[in-house]
């Protein structure tokens, strides 16, 4: 998916390479060319090309030996990305029951898409079922049988 994210002038894509490169350097200092490239499942000539687009927008820097940091502006709207990641992974794993793994694949779809009041509400309904969770007598919670299959 390549759509524009409405406030922020970057692409789905983009956002990803951000989330990406925040999750290799929680671990190490810089990321690099080729973490990238296996991560995202992508060449690394296009991991090159992406990273110049991100450099351009003062959100990475990218140094020739192939080590990749992000700017403080590039880090916040990484953390900002990565929230709203696990926000709806946690609504659609523990909320809607679903698996570990579907539940990722349509978080990381929908993280790119859902903003502003939208996603104020979103925090708001799950924090209401979450803190409803076994004290209502009708959770908003779902079995894994519940449903349509």
């Amino acid at each position: 998916m390549t759509e524009k994210t409405s406030d922020r002038n970057l692409t789905s894509t983009q956002e990803d390479y951000l989330e990406a490169i925040l999750e290799l350097t929680e671990k190490r200092v810089v990321a690099r060319n080729m973490e990238l490239s296996s991560k995202l499942g992508v060449r690394r000539a296009t991991v090159t090309r992406a990273l110049k687009l991100l450099t351009q927008k003062g959100l990475v820097n990218h140094e020739m030996n192939g080590y990749v940091t992000l700017t403080d502006e590039g880090k916040a709207i990484a953390q900002d990305i990565l929230a709203r990641h696990e926000l709806f992974r946690h609504f659609f794993r523990d909320i809607l029951n679903l698996e570990e793994d579907e539940a990722d694949e349509i978080a990381c779809k929908i993280e790119h898409t859902v903003s502003g009041h939208a996603l104020d509400k979103f925090r708001l309904f799950i924090k209401r079922a979450d803190e409803c969770e076994g004290k209502c007598p009708n959770s908003l919670k779902l079995k894994r049988e519940e449903g349509c299959k």
